[in-house]
């Protein structure tokens, strides 16, 4: 089977495409991985063929008023406002424009796996192959809990379905004009005022990558959507022998890592972490991160750094809330502080804090010395959150994430197959 796998965004969107598709690969199918240049290498660290996509995760942070924005703890529809103003046409425009240079690597393809980013394209032109969704955390209307960014109140399941569907209508009135543009440019009818989401996600496989341990499927859920765990990749990664022996040397340290978001911190951000990490006794290991001349005496900084070598050697990892970078938290089990900023961060951070594994999240908007010495102090001090986060780690190092999802598609793939051969379609 010839898969095509699509990842635009940051390096934790991008690393569980590069899981799923060693994963395909050594299981025979042939697999390529269309994302930005800025993965190229890593593409092909995992055996995986390269297609190129235009942009640079890196310069998605660099706009003054995007960081003031995500400095003022925004929610994606605030976040979206602050986006540099554009007319549906224009918007279309770019839509259209990097979708002509994703297409091509559907060509010969039998399926295309993408992260929901690619969503709004494929409602104006569907790949034309079978394909598959990947979603980081749950969108799908549930009366098990309410949506992302929507207040936990205790009204029960219509309460938890309705506020999906209120998130979902805000969702699709802010992209609907887009999706219109593009689709009057192929000379498609425009799609109506009701969120086509479900629609589009119906009769296909729509993976939230999530462990069963940490958030169970919904009942309710369409039973092609799946939550069976995380995708990770095992790199043959090796560490340089002088960071084991900085980190073997003295107590586990903690580990700050932030991702992509470090200019959406305030400029204060490393000191006040130093600051009660140091209260609390301990070493502060930095991955990435501000210019090398800013760091204190005594911190020692990482760059590419693999997350599953280093995480179980820490006493707590401090993190900015990331799908991918909690999941790793998670698998290493050892207790975390999540610091969120925007979108789904405050989510995995009352998640996280509702698990046991966690203090309660500090806003990085919020961030205050007393404050974070304090989250800090609990996650290093209370012995029930270690052996929380250590039996959790458990769990997930258990899921079969990857493995699952491979199934899946095949079976999937198979069938859709057979569908076209029975019914005299083909591509």
């Amino acid at each position: 089977m010839r898969v095509t796998l699509v990842a635009i965004g940051s390096r934790g969107d991008v690393q569980p495409f590069l899981a799923l598709g060693a994963g395909l690969r050594e299981r025979g199918h042939q697999v390529r991985l269309a994302t930005h240049a800025d993965f190229r290498e890593l593409t092909r660290e995992a055996g995986l063929d390269y297609f190129p996509v235009p942009g640079s995760p890196k310069h998605y942070f660099e706009s003054p008023e995007l960081i003031k924005a995500l400095r003022g703890r925004p929610s994606i529809f605030r976040l979206a406002r602050t986006m540099p103003r554009q007319t549906a046409a224009a918007a279309a425009e770019a839509m259209a424009q990097l979708d002509a240079c994703v297409r091509p690597a559907f060509a010969d393809a039998d399926l295309v796996v993408s992260s929901v980013f690619n969503r709004n394209s494929y409602l104006a032109e569907p790949p034309g192959v079978p394909w598959a969704l990947v979603s980081w955390y749950p969108n799908t209307s549930t009366s098990a809990f309410p949506a992302m960014g929507a207040p936990k109140l205790p009204l029960g399941g219509w309460y938890n379905r309705l506020s999906h569907h209120v998130s979902q209508a805000a969702e699709w009135r802010m992209c609907r004009p887009i999706v219109n543009a593009y689709r009057e440019r192929l000379g498609r009818t425009p799609l109506g005022v009701r969120p086509p989401f479900s629609a589009l996600e119906q009769n296909r496989p729509t993976f939230c990558l999530q462990s069963p341990s940490v958030l169970p499927k919904p009942a309710d859920w369409p039973v092609t959507h799946q939550m069976a765990g995380y995708w990770f990749w095992d790199r043959e990664w090796q560490a340089p022998p002088e960071l084991v022996e900085a980190l073997e040397n003295g107590p586990a340290p903690v580990i700050l890592s932030f991702g992509s978001l470090w200019p959406a911190y305030p400029e204060n951000s490393l000191e006040l972490v130093l600051d009660a990490v140091r209260a609390a006794g301990r070493r502060l290991v930095v991955v990435d991160g501000p210019g090398q001349d800013d760091l204190p005496d005594g911190v020692l900084r990482l760059h590419d750094v693999d997350y599953t070598w280093l995480f179980p050697r820490a006493a707590a990892v401090i993190h900015h809330g990331g799908f991918g970078t909690g999941a790793a938290v998670l698998r290493a089990g050892v207790p975390q502080v999540v610091l969120p900023i925007f979108v789904d961060h405050p989510f995995w951070a009352a998640t996280m804090a509702q698990l046991g594994v966690a203090p309660e999240g500090i806003p990085g908007a919020s961030l205050t010395r007393r404050r974070l010495r304090g989250a800090v102090a609990k996650a290093l001090g209370d012995p029930r959150m270690r052996e929380r986060a250590a039996d959790l780690g458990r769990y997930v190092r258990s899921d079969r994430g990857v493995e699952r999802a491979c199934e899946t598609l095949e079976n999937w793939a198979g069938t859709a197959r057979d569908s076209r051969i029975h019914t005299g379609r083909t591509r």
